[in-house]
């Protein structure tokens, strides 16, 4: 009997080992980051306190993957405003995803929203990582929310009147304050839903697959003399960018790392190369299942390679001598 418990006991053993081994392998193998962001320190923006805006200056706030905030001190719009950022176990099929009331509220109050000022709600594409939070956003600040139909339906599924949201017009150029914006049609970075839409108003909690590419886009941010391009998927339509300038571009770089060199570089001859910007700064390079704080990490190995994308934008900026920068959480720019 004893031999029979001491035999039990060394299997189970056994077993416990070689599942520490593989969930060590798995974890070092996907799970960890797939660049250490430390060791880009030397393209780190500077940290500059927060101060009052001068006349004409443009403060732009950089809130993880391709969220952000432009403020002027009159008026202000959002790119996505993805802030909830659920946990990694919470987007697997068993599972749903809903917006976090509590981390939405901290982070709106920490950058500064005026719900007098903020125009404009601006939705890059309807995966969770940008829409999610669109609905509380909109109801807590009374912004007008632009986008998709796909935009429409979690709008509506979510409690935001019709009238409150607007279907984009590609290439119309729209006035908020001495800011314009130009939504342009782009493509989202290779994914297995692309252009699959949301047919029906989407309500939360809802499973993170459900929210659907529906089409891509870009956009184009004027303040006066000031030029910003933004651009959340890292993908291109050739020529879809001819005559565009911007002083400022915002790349997105999210699974760039993992495509073959040619894909690289058609990327980068048909978005830095035609925009022509004097400043890169690299966008949903971070890791989205973690929550937004000040020291951001690289999306795991499993979903990308970030050094190999970021090696490589590096590389082609300092041949054609342009300013790369990188912002982490809640960092502010100004211009």
């Amino acid at each position: 009997m004893k031999y029979i418990i001491s035999k039990r006991i060394k299997i189970i053993t056994a077993g416990l080992v070689l599942l520490i081994i593989a969930s060590t392998f798995v974890y070092y193998k996907f799970l960890t980051p797939s660049a250490d962001i430390q060791q880009y320190k030397e393209y780190y923006a500077p940290k500059i306190q927060q101060k009052t805006l001068k006349q004409g200056e443009v403060k732009v706030t950089f809130l993880g993957t391709s969220s952000l905030l432009f403020d002027d001190g009159h008026t202000q719009l959002m790119i996505d405003g993805f802030i909830s950022r659920p946990p990694l176990l919470k987007i697997l099929p068993f599972s749903t995803v809903k917006t976090d009331v509590d981390a939405v509220n901290k982070a709106l109050e920490k950058i500064g929203i005026d719900n007098k000022k903020l125009r404009g709600l601006f939705i890059a594409h309807t995966h969770y990582d940008h829409a999610l939070d669109l609905a509380y956003i909109a109801k807590q600040t009374g912004t007008h929310v632009y986008g998709s139909e796909s935009v429409i339906n979690i709008g509506l599924g979510n409690g935001i009147d019709i009238k409150q949201m607007s279907v984009y017009e590609v290439n119309n150029t729209m006035q908020f304050g001495d800011f314009t914006v130009t939504v342009l049609q782009s493509k989202h970075s290779p994914t297995f839903d692309e252009g699959e839409k949301i047919k029906e108003p989407l309500k939360q909690p809802a499973k993170a697959l459900d929210y659907h590419e529906d089409s891509s886009y870009d956009f184009l941010v004027t303040h006066h003399n000031k030029t910003f391009f933004v651009k959340p998927s890292a993908n291109y339509i050739e020529g879809a960018l001819d005559g565009i300038r911007a002083n400022v571009l915002f790349l997105g770089i999210g699974v760039l790392g993992a495509q073959d060199k040619d894909f690289q570089n058609m990327y980068y001859e048909q978005t830095v190369q035609k925009v022509h910007p004097k400043l890169i700064i690299p966008i949903h390079w971070d890791n989205f299942n973690k929550p937004l704080t000040g020291a951001l990490e690289a999306l795991p190995k499993f979903a990308d390679n970030i050094k190999k994308g970021l090696d490589f934008i590096i590389q082609r900026t300092k041949v054609d001598e342009i300013d790369l920068q990188i912002l982490q959480g809640f960092q502010c720019i100004y211009f």
